[in-house]
């Protein structure tokens, strides 16, 4: 199945306005999900979901106010409200203030240059989320003047998630959960920003020089065959560098100095598979002899070494009503042939077709 390709250029309202326009049918199933999720994981009634993302705003305005002009633009192209639209943006900070925690479950793994075929950086993901979203994720391509064009897969509403620019960098996103209240820059908007950019070192400031509004792994990498990985905490974060050419990472922290000293780490203890995940992904990719290539790392994502803590995870009922959690897509990308490899939903049931982000 090919996602819906959503083709948007021009000032930040007008991108927003054409992606609004364009993608009305699967912003509707956006926001008729996370109506029913701020509600079920956090208590929050929609109405008060909008307040709540209010007072991002301030945040998001000095980290770049463009993203204040896109999210009206989308707000006004498909008919929503701009604190609606907002909301979906900040929709992670949302959803992570309950009690009810779920895993925003991702197994990410970056090949660099050391080790991929030719001298290549692949970057790749599965998103396990609610399957629900299978009919709300667009590919939102973006041409920006002065900027590299962008390809994201993103759910529809927000301005950016998981993908690649033309120049060759790539971003992957792992949600983490801290007992500490959100607060800074949205993560969406992180992410935007970081494909943004002209190259690594840029990339990887965004998240260095901001204060991220909530827990998450942020896996940065280059065409020119470098990567680095963010384990974010709202006031801190810890850098980890790839072990002979390979990363993989999943849904806890790795570095031993995070979370801090007074806080803890709400999410692996109601979902341990991320140990196995990580450990699994770890154990196929290494596995491998000699150049890596995309096939190799489909291997991963398609793994159901044991169904209960499988990477490629098949849709069960493990959340509240109507709490379907399954891998929603996967992703692969070629940085320096500017190519995405994206299934609509499994990977082993499901054909990876091939994107250009140009």
């Amino acid at each position: 199945m090919k996602l819906p390709v959503i083709e948007v250029s021009g000032s930040n309202y007008e991108i927003g306005f054409s992606h609004g326009q364009q993608a009305k049918k699967q912003i509707d199933v956006t926001v008729e999900t996370y109506k029913n999720m701020f509600y079920e994981f956090s208590k929050i009634e929609w109405e008060r979901a909008q307040k709540i993302a209010l007072t991002f705003e301030e945040d998001i305005k000095a980290f770049n106010p463009d993203y204040i002009e896109e999210i009206h633009g989308i707000a006004d192209g498909s008919g929503y409200k701009y604190e609606e639209i907002l909301a979906l943006n900040v929709r992670s900070e949302l959803v992570f203030q309950g009690s009810h925690i779920t895993s925003d479950g991702c197994t990410s793994v970056v090949v660099t240059g050391d080790r991929g075929v030719g001298g290549k950086t692949f970057l790749g993901q599965n998103w396990d989320w609610k399957v629900k979203m299978l009919e709300g994720i667009i590919l939102l391509k973006i041409k920006k003047e002065g900027k590299a064009d962008i390809a994201t897969l993103t759910e529809a509403g927000i301005v950016g998630k998981i993908g690649c620019n033309a120049n060759g960098v790539g971003v992957c996103f792992n949600a983490l959960s801290v007992d500490e209240a959100p607060s800074g820059v949205p993560i969406h908007l992180v992410l935007r920003e970081i494909l943004e950019q002209p190259n690594l070192l840029e990339a990887m400031s965004v998240v260095t020089a901001n204060k991220v509004g909530c827990p998450a792994n942020v896996l940065i990498a280059s065409k020119y065959g470098e990567a680095l990985d963010f384990e974010i905490e709202v006031e801190d974060f810890e850098a980890l560098y790839p072990i002979d050419g390979i990363m993989t990472h999943t849904n806890h922290y790795v570095n031993p100095r995070l979370p801090r000293v007074g806080h803890k780490d709400t999410a692996s203890p109601k979902f341990p598979d991320t140990f196995i995940r990580r450990g699994r992904a770890e154990k196929i990719i290494r596995s491998v002899q000699g150049e890596i290539g995309m096939e190799d790392i489909k291997k991963v994502f398609c793994s159901h070494q044991d169904p209960s803590c499988a990477i490629c995870h098949h849709e069960e009922h493990n959340g509240p009503s109507g709490g379907e959690i399954g891998t929603v897509a996967s992703i692969l990308m070629d940085l320096e042939a500017g190519k995405l490899y994206i299934t609509a939903g499994v990977p082993c049931e499901n054909e990876y077709v091939e994107y250009s982000v140009s």
